[in-house]
């Protein structure tokens, strides 16, 4: 990591108490700008989640959800692979198929010229 001169990192671990927080607090030692996906990461209980949030933010590792580091790293949807990324998103939230073909169908709509039907 420190040959690429990069100080930002983002980690996931199988288990959130030992393979996330440790490196996670060890790289904010080391100065790095980490954020840890803790919903890409697994863990035993409710309880050893909380405690390791609260572990690691007290570190000062900044905790995100799998959505929300997606959403950092395309920072637009203006770029020619917002298509691509509409797709990552419903992998993350299968559900959010429906807001793209919303969108898709709107953009249709306009380019086609359609009357809708609520202006009818």
């Amino acid at each position: 990591m420190r040959e690429t001169g990069k100080k930002t990192l983002i980690i996931a671990g199988t288990i959130t108490s030992v393979c996330m927080a440790f490196p996670s607090i060890s790289a904010v030692a080391d100065g790095y700008k980490v954020f840890a996906v803790v919903d890409a990461s697994g863990t035993y209980s409710k309880m050893a989640q909380e405690i390791t949030l609260a572990r690691i933010v007290q570190a000062g590792v900044v905790p995100m959800d799998t959505a929300a580091v997606a959403s950092e790293l395309q920072q637009s949807w203006n770029r020619p692979d917002a298509q691509q990324w509409a797709e990552v998103y419903t992998q993350i939230f299968p559900a959010y198929r429906l807001l793209i073909e919303s969108y898709l169908k709107a953009q249709d709509v306009e380019k086609n010229h359609e009357v809708l039907d609520s202006t009818r």
